[in-house]
């Protein structure tokens, strides 16, 4: 049995962030699993707006294993929400949350930190994530317009579920932020070798790079690119000997860094080079194919890595 309460046919109440005095409810069809930094869920819309399949993507402290693991937050329980909750009516959160936005790039801080947190300051750390995650994914969003219904979801619409105990200036430490997507029928890069046939590996990987590398070259970097973060859009008439680009689509943006207007181009280009976006993609999936694709860098790849890394 799941222990989270995502679960179909339930129905969730949702106000969207444009229209706050209006809730609206979404009928859950599945869950995603595993949950990773956030909580994906299949759900149905039959709104005046919006209707059909839509993917919702709830930044959900309590259920979002990956955060929690990588957090060492152990299990969420009821007597850690009542914890936290005590935490909220009675401290500053504002001055809690600032301190973690200032202290969360020194990478010696946080886990001193940690070491002396209870579980309510713990989770504290975890709704500010969630919120940075959110703020951090819909900015990207924002920022890739162009791309949005092609090489990324369509963003139809930032929601809130809220929390039935929160009111006035506590909302933003109790509810739970997410964002509506375009549903991207298909499979994850990671199985491309069990849904396509080895004629098309080459294709399909190279543009997954290019995507990488078109995003990236729009003063974004992603911290965390898997294999999980592409979707191969599978049609039943899809012909993969097709010499038309294949139909890739990237998702998950919530760990990016979005470059600042006054960051040095060397700084920025150094950190580029560090994180290895494309790597992260072509060397995984040359392994994985092991022959069936060959992964050779880009030519500002190569530069990154020379200019950097060569040492």
């Amino acid at each position: 049995m799941s222990h989270y309460p995502y679960l179909p046919e339930e129905t969730l109440p949702v106000q969207i962030d444009d229209h706050p005095s209006v809730s609206l409810d979404v009928t859950i069809i599945k869950a995603f699993e595993p949950f990773t930094l956030s909580c994906a869920l299949l759900v149905r819309l039959n709104w005046p707006t919006l209707r059909g399949e839509y993917v919702l993507k709830l930044f959900d402290r309590r259920y979002a294993t990956q955060l929690r693991r990588d957090n060492q937050a152990s299990a969420w329980t009821a007597d850690v929400e009542v914890a936290y909750h005590t935490l909220v009516e009675s401290s500053d959160m504002a001055s809690l949350f600032a301190l973690y936005a200032q202290k969360e790039t020194d990478y010696e801080w946080t886990p001193k930190a940690e070491a002396g947190w209870d579980s309510a300051h713990r989770e504290a750390y975890l709704q500010f994530c969630c919120r940075k995650h959110f703020s951090t994914e819909t900015l990207v969003y924002d920022q890739l317009r162009d791309l949005q219904g092609e090489c990324i979801p369509h963003l139809a619409a930032r929601i809130l579920v809220k929390s039935p105990s929160s009111s006035g200036p506590t909302r933003e430490y109790l509810d739970c932020p997410g964002i509506l997507l375009e549903y991207v029928q298909g499979f994850s890069l990671t199985d491309l070798d069990k849904f396509a046939p080895k004629a098309a590996w080459q294709q399909i990987c190279d543009e997954a790079i290019r995507i990488i590398n078109l995003i990236g070259g729009r003063g974004i970097r992603n911290e965390d690119v898997k294999t999980r973060s592409f979707i191969v859009r599978h049609h039943p008439s899809t012909n993969y000997q097709q010499t038309t680009r294949p139909n890739v689509v990237m998702i998950d943006f919530g760990s990016c860094v979005l470059r600042t207007k006054d960051q040095d181009d060397r700084d920025w280009r150094e950190w580029k080079a560090m994180q290895d976006e494309e790597g992260a993609i072509g060397m995984v999936m040359e392994r994985k194919l092991n022959g069936g694709f060959t992964y050779v860098r880009t030519a500002e790849s190569e530069r990154l890595m020379d200019e950097f890394m060569s040492e």
